[in-house]
């Protein structure tokens, strides 16, 4: 792949690229969507299968697109197990907040107990080791998919090209002209 000389081709660059962008976007939808669907779980259970207000989802939505654009486009977030777990820990707390603003009125207790922050912590380095994971599965796949070799196709056979017709029909040619410039009488020659 590296030519003797130790430089980097220009497609080889852009290939590495791509490929960073694409764990990136995989990283990124990976976070929005679990610290969103951990909250949503969550709350779920904690409110014994309540329904959530599409307000409250609409806003969760958001919340969880936030974070998930935040890992994909920051380099800390992006590069670090540190920063994502970072990253889906302020997701879900996020979402937490945002589903118990939808629940005041069962909140009994305080919202942000030790328990709690606990609690979602450790959803959010369970996560982040399925998100790796994932990661690393993507790689690998990745990494196996170049190795292999190209599947050999067959050469492209080419159509037949019909042959073009001799006969060139010029009576619609002279109809057209002829259609435009008529009156609305008989013909000159009817007067004779």
């Amino acid at each position: 792949m590296f030519p003797p000389s130790g430089r980097v081709s220009a497609r080889a660059q852009v290939s590495t690229r791509a490929r960073r962008a694409a764990v990136a976007r995989l990283r990124g939808a990976s976070a929005g969507s679990v610290s969103g669907a951990l909250s949503i779980a969550a709350h779920g259970w904690a409110a014994g299968g309540m329904p959530v207000q599409s307000s409250t989802l609409m806003l969760l939505v958001a919340a969880a697109t936030v974070v998930g654009a935040l890992v994909a486009g920051l380099a800390p977030l992006r590069t670090t197990a540190v920063g994502l777990v970072a990253a889906l820990w302020g997701g879900q707390l996020i979402g937490h907040l945002v589903m118990s603003a939808d629940m005041a009125q069962m909140h009994d207790m305080p919202l942000w107990t030790p328990a709690m922050l606990g609690a979602h912590l450790v959803g959010a380095v369970c996560a982040a080791v399925v998100i790796l994971g994932a990661e690393a599965a993507y790689r690998i796949g990745t990494a196996v998919a170049r190795a292999l070799p190209v599947p050999v196709s067959l050469p492209a056979v080419d159509e037949p090209i019909l042959p073009r017709s001799v006969h060139r029909d010029r009576v619609i040619l002279r109809i057209f002209p002829t259609e435009t410039f008529r009156t609305r009488g008989p013909p000159p020659a009817a007067y004779c």
